[in-house]
C-alpha cells in the first residue's frame, strides 16, 4: 500500500487523525497554490462602463461640486479599505502557509488564522456588496470610519496627551468630513450615536461578523465562524479533545488533520468570496479564475483526505 491510499473496510471519520508530516506539507503547498491562483487572477484594465462602481461614480458626480467632492473622497478611502483589506487577507493567508507545517504540529491557531482571513474578507464584501446603492455604501463606510476613530481615541488614553490630541484632531476631521458628504447621523432614543444615513439608506456604526458571514461566504461551506471563535477564545468544549486525544497518544495537545482541512476551507472560502464581490462590484471577468478556484478546490480536498489517512507501506 503507497503513502497516498486509505485502508480498505475500515470505517473512519475524515481527517480525525493527528496531523502528520506529509499531510502537513502537502496541506500548505495546496494552500499556496490557491492563494497564489487568487492573489493573481485579476484582469487587466478598467472597471466596466455597466458595473456599479461605475454607477456610483456617475450617481456623485452629478451632486452639486462640494458634495460631490466631499463624497468622492469618502469613496475613495472606501475603495483604499477594500484593497487594503484584501491584502492583509493575503498576508493572514501566508501566515497559515507556515503554521501548518511547524513543528510540533499546530492544535488550534490554524482556526485562529482563518479567522482573520474571513474577517479581513468580509470587511471588503460589506463595503463592495454589489447589490447595494451608493447612498448605503457611503453610510457603511462613515459608520466604519467612526467606529475607528472611537477605537483610536480610547487607545490614544494609554498612551498619553500628544496621542490624544492626534485623535482629537482626527475626530474633528471626521466629524467635518460626514458633514460635507451630507451624511446624516441616526441616534437611538437615548441621543447616542448609532450608525449613519445617506440619501435616505441607512447603516449602523458595526455590522455582526456571525450574520454577515452566515449571508456572504458560499453556500458549500457550513457556517464556521463560532468553530473558529472556539479556537480563538479557547473554549473548553473545544481544547478539551485536543487534551484526550494527547491522552490517548501519550504526549501533550494533538492537532488533528481536520483543524488544518477546516482551516483551509475557510480561507479558500473567504477568498473566493472577496473575488466574486470584486467581480460583481467592478464588473471584470473573474469566471475562469474562479472555475480554476473550485475544481482547485474539489482535487485537493480528495487529495488531502488521501494523505491525512495515508498508511506506511
Amino acid at each position: 500500500m503507497t503513502d497516498d491510499e486509505i485502508p480498505e473496510g475500515e470505517a473512519v471519520l475524515p481527517f480525525a487523525v493527528p496531523i502528520t508530516g506529509k499531510f502537513a506539507e502537502a496541506a500548505a503547498g495546496d494552500l499556496k497554490s490557491y492563494r497564489k491562483r487568487a492573489e493573481n487572477g485579476f484582469p487587466g484594465g478598467p472597471p466596466a462602463a455597466t458595473s456599479p462602481f461605475m454607477t456610483d461614480i456617475e450617481t456623485m458626480r452629478a451632486m452639486a461640486e462640494s458634495e460631490a467632492t466631499a463624497r468622492m473622497s469618502l469613496h475613495s478611502m472606501l475603495i483604499d479599505i477594500v484593497g487594503l483589506s484584501f491584502d492583509t487577507a493575503l498576508d493572514h493567508v501566508r501566515a497559515l502557509e507556515h503554521d501548518i507545517v511547524r513543528d510540533p504540529a499546530p492544535v488550534w491557531s490554524p482556526l485562529v488564522s482563518a479567522r482573520a482571513v474571513l474577517e479581513s474578507c468580509l470587511f471588503l464584501e460589506y463595503l463592495i456588496d454589489p447589490s447595494i446603492s451608493c447612498g448605503l455604501r457611503l453610510a457603511r463606510c462613515a459608520g466604519l470610519w467612526r467606529k475607528d476613530t472611537d477605537h483610536a481615541t480610547k487607545a490614544a488614553r494609554v498612551f498619553g496627551p500628544e496621542q490624544q490630541a492626534g485623535a482629537a484632531n482626527m475626530d474633528t476631521y471626521v466629524t467635518r468630513a460626514l458633514k460635507d458628504a451630507k451624511v446624516l447621523e441616526c441616534h437611538n432614543a437615548k441621543g447616542t450615536l448609532v450608525g449613519y444615513k445617506v440619501d435616505g439608506a441607512a447603516a449602523s456604526l458595526d455590522f455582526s461578523i456571525t450574520e454577515r458571514a452566515r449571508t456572504a461566504l458560499p453556500a458549500w461551506i457550513p457556517m464556521p465562524y463560532g468553530l473558529l471563535s472556539g479556537a480563538a477564545h479557547s473554549r473548553p468544549w473545544m481544547t478539551d479533545r485536543a487534551r484526550k486525544t494527547g491522552m490517548n497518544a501519550g504526549s501533550g495537545l494533538v492537532g488533528e488533520a481536520a483543524t488544518v482541512m477546516t482551516a483551509l476551507m475557510v480561507a479558500m472560502a473567504s477568498l473566493e468570496m472577496s473575488l466574486k464581490a470584486w467581480q460583481g462590484y467592478f464588473g471584470c471577468d473573474l469566471a475562469e479564475t474562479l472555475t480554476e478556484l473550485e475544481e482547485h478546490r474539489r482535487q485537493g480536498r480528495i487529495y488531502l483526505l488521501a494523505m491525512a489517512h495515508a498508511v506506511e507501506s
